[in-house]
């Protein structure tokens, strides 16, 4: 395919750009702005380019790929990955405007072999659309009004003007912000730019499938990634708790161990958070296994000043700014964080108990955590499960859409937009393909976790020598007595 135009702004690394005294090379950093008319750029290194009838401005530590062809165009905003292909940056926005060229089904196909951290924008005569990763790791805010989209919702507040903070008190809920008007993009769901409306656009249907085979192709999948993984700094950096989903990740990066730095910080002003735990199994786990592990501890909460109100600015709402402040005064720069919060979409979160009807009602309580919450809470899941149709998706446990769509996405961008200031955030489940394959199997193995175990025992066994959160976890089979006959789930 000759494409009319095409181009490609590679990522810069953290010390490339030069640190400020007013802490400027930190705001709202890995974000990104989009706006139907020009917008002044927020820090004096980001960049600015339009994009058809888009501007575009970016912090420079993400990449940038355009490609167009016979006035229709994609843009990828971040690192996406092509697990079938298994490459990055130009390639990619390449390849999917090839098939969208043949048809929007083979895009959505397309679409969903891609892992990492990134939004698209795909342009056309018929409509313009915006999407972000499997998981929205790169997260999504816009101002229908304006016709403004970033990634940080503070930043769009920002550059229109004059938002007010919603009077909502307790829980956010919905698709809504602190910021009236401004308003959160889901996972499996795209935003049509004329009006400004959402629609579902995963996950793909599948059939019940068999945790091995499952595993495997999981695995797989995993391990394409690895090369991605390297940054000038060198090897990943990799969060290491007492908990399962860390282990996966270990067993999975088997290979990678050599040039991987394993980390666990304690946190000395709550131990109450189990911190002291992850720190001591971690310890053991990467004496036992011959792993290059840093433990480190957090004496209390208090950050710098400036830098406290430079993450205020960044995101209003907080989860860990010592944790982040830690990462950037304690673990070296240039390098990948790898983490895995993203693995209990796939282990039954909300259904290790009896709940009961599904709905926008056990939505604000699960939110909430309290069986008596606010009528404006309540309507603003009913608000969102018409718009999103979160409760009517072939195949699939709404509790487990929930969990992937709502909780990752209204909890876990907090966490990364506090932590973007230190490194970049990568998580080998975040691909549509993985969570997909990871939701095929049945209730009772999602909530056992039975795909982990097979994953463990095909790629690292004695990732379980220790316990898990204080309790032994054994594998309940040997790989020889599970042969695979191949692959249900062709890429």
């Amino acid at each position: 395919m000759i494409l009319s135009q095409a181009w490609n702004e590679p990522r810069v690394s953290d010390s490339q750009i030069p640190p400020r005294e007013d802490l400027e090379h930190l705001l709202f950093a890995r974000g990104y702005l989009l706006s139907c008319t020009p917008r002044p750029a927020p820090a004096s290194h980001w960049r600015a380019r339009q994009v058809g009838s888009w501007h575009l401005l970016w912090d420079p530590r993400l990449t940038v790929s355009f490609a167009e062809l016979d006035g229709r165009s994609i843009v990828v905003v971040g690192e996406a990955i092509d697990l079938l292909r298994m490459v990055t940056g130009p390639p990619v926005a390449a390849n999917l405007l090839e098939a969208w060229e043949h048809s929007r089904e083979r895009l959505d196909a397309a679409l969903e072999l891609l892992a990492g951290r990134f939004v698209i924008l795909g342009q056309a005569s018929e409509g313009d659309f915006f999407q972000t990763d499997a998981a929205a790791l790169l997260s999504a805010f816009y101002s229908a009004t304006h016709q403004v989209i970033s990634s940080h919702q503070n930043l769009v507040a920002e550059t229109v003007g004059g938002l007010d903070l919603t009077e909502l008190r307790g829980p956010l809920a919905g698709l809504g912000t602190r910021f009236v008007g401004v308003r959160m993009l889901t996972a499996n769901t795209e935003l049509n730019l004329r009006d400004f409306s959402v629609a579902r656009i995963g996950p793909r249907p599948t059939d019940e499938a068999e945790p091995r085979e499952v595993a495997t192709e999981v695995l797989d999948l995993m391990r394409r990634q690895y090369r991605f993984l390297r940054r000038p700094g060198g090897g990943p950096l990799v969060s290491l708790t007492a908990g399962l989903d860390s282990r996966i990740t270990l067993a999975a990066m088997r290979e990678m161990v050599p040039e991987t730095l394993f980390f666990t910080y304690e946190k000395r002003y709550n131990l109450a958070d189990g911190s002291d735990c992850d720190m001591a199994t971690a310890t053991e786990l990467s004496d036992h296994l011959g792993l290059d592990h840093k433990g480190y501890t957090i004496l209390a909460a208090d950050i710098p000043r400036r830098l406290k109100a430079l993450l205020r600015r960044n995101t209003e709402l907080s989860h860990g700014r010592a944790v982040a402040a830690s990462y950037l005064r304690e673990l070296p720069a240039d390098r990948l964080h790898v983490r895995s919060n993203l693995y209990e979409v796939a282990r039954g979160f909300y259904r290790k108990k009896e709940r009961p009807q599904v709905g926008p009602a056990l939505f604000a309580q699960l939110i909430s955590k309290n069986a008596d919450v606010a009528p404006a809470v309540v309507e603003a899941f009913e608000e969102m499960s018409a718009v999103t149709g979160i409760l009517d998706v072939p195949g699939y446990d709404p509790l487990d859409l929930f969990y992937w769509e709502f909780r990752m996405g209204s909890w876990f961008h907090k966490v990364l937009l506090e932590s973007d200031i230190a490194h970049d955030t990568h998580i080998l489940f975040n691909a549509r393909v993985i969570l997909r394959l990871m939701l095929s199997v049945s209730a009772r193995d999602r909530v056992q976790a039975t795909v982990f175990d097979h994953i463990v025992d095909l790629a690292w066994p004695a990732v379980y020598d220790l316990p898990i959160n204080g309790r032994r976890r054994r594998l309940p089979f040997a790989a020889e007595a599970h042969p695979v006959s191949g692959s249900q789930f062709p890429l």
